[in-house]
């Protein structure tokens, strides 16, 4: 098995997300939620609505959500901001966003 790890000049991990995007997503699903009353979503829902409005694509990767799960990820690992409302009980279990 090979693992590639990619950091930039000063040896930090890098992510393909910055806090602007995580803000907008956040954003977003805060007040989609709020406006349906829904109190909480899957990664996979959230994914293919943030697709729908065209604020993050859902063709990226392995399969579909992987795109916004690695957001959910880098925040995880504090590389960027976590998406507001985001939990995971452990890494490699299934990611829930909470209406705030």
């Amino acid at each position: 098995m090979i693992i590639i790890v990619i950091t930039n000049e000063n040896n930090n991990y890098m992510t393909d997300f910055n806090n602007n995007q995580v803000a907008q997503v956040s954003s977003f699903l805060q007040n989609y939620m709020k406006k349906n009353s829904i109190a909480q979503m899957t990664a996979d829902e959230c994914a293919i609505l943030l697709a729908k409005y065209d604020l993050l694509p859902n063709n990226v990767g392995p399969k579909p959500g992987f795109n916004f799960r690695q957001m959910l990820r880098d925040g995880r690992d504090k590389l960027i901001d976590l998406v507001e409302g985001a939990y995971q009980a452990r890494p490699k279990t299934k990611w829930t966003i909470f209406k705030k």
